[in-house]
């Protein structure tokens, strides 16, 4: 993936580009490209609290699933808070009830004891970064929920029913 800057910086001024060929009779010019890929995703700006919930999430959820893993539970944390009203921090959508099955399970007085300690939370820690600064994009499509096909096999949680499969990354499948 190339850097925002990279590809501007290869591009000719206007006024050297339209002294770089002459035109050939009888062949029209193509149309100039203006803007050729679309604009990147833009950062977010969030709190250290909420990088560090979404690490945690990342880490309990999709540790050993690998970078599209864990960027594609990223994107979902996001995702669900770009539908929520503009005060609500990826803390309130993780912790809310019944949606991260972590949550359920880990006590929030344990989470200080796994902070940086294994090479999985280095791994979450990093694709955090990269999903919340824009650089890794939304391999989901768009998804807003997910499920572990350990959990559930070849079965599809009666919750996820009426939603729309948009991808299967590792062992979840997401929907929207």
């Amino acid at each position: 993936m190339l850097a925002a800057g990279t590809l501007a910086a290869c591009a000719l001024p206007v006024q050297q580009a339209s002294h770089a060929a002459a035109p050939v009779p009888g062949i029209a010019a193509p149309p100039p490209v203006h803007d050729p890929l679309p604009p990147a995703p833009q950062a977010r700006n969030v709190t250290v609290t909420d990088r560090d919930c979404l690490i945690v999430t990342l880490y309990y959820e999709a540790g050993g699933e690998g970078a599209k893993g864990l960027a594609a539970v990223g994107h979902v944390v996001l995702n669900r808070l770009d539908n929520r009203p503009p005060d609500t921090t990826i803390c309130d959508v993780i912790y809310e009830k019944g949606q991260f099955g972590w949550t359920r399970k880990v006590p929030r007085k344990s989470i200080p004891g796994v902070i940086g300690t294994t090479q999985r939370w280095q791994n979450a820690a990093v694709i955090a970064d990269a999903v919340l600064s824009g650089t890794i994009g939304d391999p989901t499509d768009g998804a807003h929920s997910f499920y572990s096909i350990l959990q559930y096999g070849k079965r599809t949680p009666k919750w996820a029913r009426k939603l729309t499969r948009t991808a299967q990354i590792g062992n979840h499948v997401f929907l929207r």
